[in-house]
């Protein structure tokens, strides 16, 4: 199982010239059974790049989008998931966002992440990105 970061819905969704097409095809496998999980935490971002765009209308309709996937398991984030990311945040110098997402993954026993972020997941040892 994989975790799916931010990035893969946000270039989706805004059909980014570069990335777009592979995101479309990670989500595509999702859509078709295979297992993944996210978190609250990164459809939290979602709608916040959204809402920064100017494209509140469509934050709804894109999280229902996701919440359709049955295979896609979204996680909650609790106290632990909190401190721990503060944890991950200062030993690989990710952001807050990027340490609670580490905690889930961790949680979970996810050590490959559909995502290329280089710049932050990438330094993380334990964490295989995948972007195709």
């Amino acid at each position: 199982m994989r975790f799916v970061d931010t990035n893969v819905f946000i270039y989706h969704i805004t059909a980014h010239k570069k990335f777009g097409e592979a995101a479309k095809k990670i989500l595509q496998r999702i859509e078709d059974g295979e297992q993944a999980i996210t978190s609250m935490v990164v459809l939290q971002e979602v709608a916040w790049v959204l809402e920064a765009m100017g494209e509140q209308n469509k934050i709804k309709e894109t999280l229902e989008k996701i919440f359709s996937y049955k295979t896609l398991e979204v996680e909650g984030i609790d106290e632990k998931n909190l401190i721990q990311g503060c944890y991950y945040m200062n030993s690989y110098r990710v952001d807050f966002n990027d340490g609670v997402n580490i905690s889930v993954m961790r949680a979970h026993d996810v050590s490959e992440v559909y995502s290329n972020d280089q710049k932050h997941l990438g330094k993380v040892e334990f964490l295989d990105l995948v972007f195709e």
